[in-house]
């Protein structure tokens, strides 16, 4: 039987139909495992690096909140009390003098302090740096005897505000002294800068016989 052209070409179209891949037969003695199959990594994987964990700070030691590290102290000039009581230095104290009369006196310049001394009659002057410190001088006046005193007891500045304390003593009316005349004076030098305004402060006691 004769066919005609045309149905010699069904079975070629129909293998058209089915696209253009390749088509592979397997060999009956090829394995037939369907299981899973792993892949190896590319060249150009590389394993997550693995970050090791930081140790943990030590724990700091506990601290006494009343221990307090000691720091090291400047310290100033030391003519300067807690009180603000100022040092003394005494140039000296007589009892015969020739200033006749009582006097309380600040003297902050060269000019002053050589007047005073040159009244006080009683050897070479002392020199005094006035840039730094003052002299304050007191005197008695005149007494019928021996046996009286006067003194610069105590001398504080406080915002420039001078405080000078006097004491004057008189012997006890039993004792014996001396019976000339005397003119009791005291002077002292302080260290004293920027001073505003001074008082005296007086004090009298009587001293018992020596």
């Amino acid at each position: 039987m004769i066919l005609p052209r045309y149905a010699l070409l069904i079975p070629f179209a129909a293998l058209a139909a089915c696209g253009g891949g390749t088509i592979r037969v397997a060999d009956d003695g090829s394995s037939t495992n369907s299981g899973p199959v792993s892949l190896a990594p590319t060249p150009d994987s590389e394993p997550a690096p693995s970050v090791a964990a930081a140790p943990a700070p030590a724990a700091e030691p506990a601290r006494d909140s009343t221990a307090v590290a000691a720091e090291p102290s400047e310290q100033g000039y030391a003519g300067y009390g807690d009180n603000g009581t100022l040092e003394l230095k005494r140039i000296g104290k007589w009892s015969r003098t020739g200033i006749g009369e009582s006097r309380r006196l600040v003297i902050r310049d060269a000019n002053a302090w050589a007047e005073f001394w040159a009244e006080l009659g009683t050897g070479d002057r002392p020199n005094v740096d006035f840039t730094k410190a003052i002299v304050v001088a007191v005197a008695a006046g005149q007494r019928p005897s021996g046996g009286y005193e006067i003194a610069v007891d105590r001398v504080g500045q406080v915002d420039g505000e001078l405080t000078v304390q006097v004491l004057e003593t008189s012997p006890s009316p039993n004792c014996t002294t001396s019976s000339s005349p005397t003119q009791p004076v005291d002077v002292v030098v302080v260290p004293v800068v920027a001073l505003k305004s001074w008082s005296f402060l007086e004090r009298k006691e009587t001293r018992a016989c020596r």
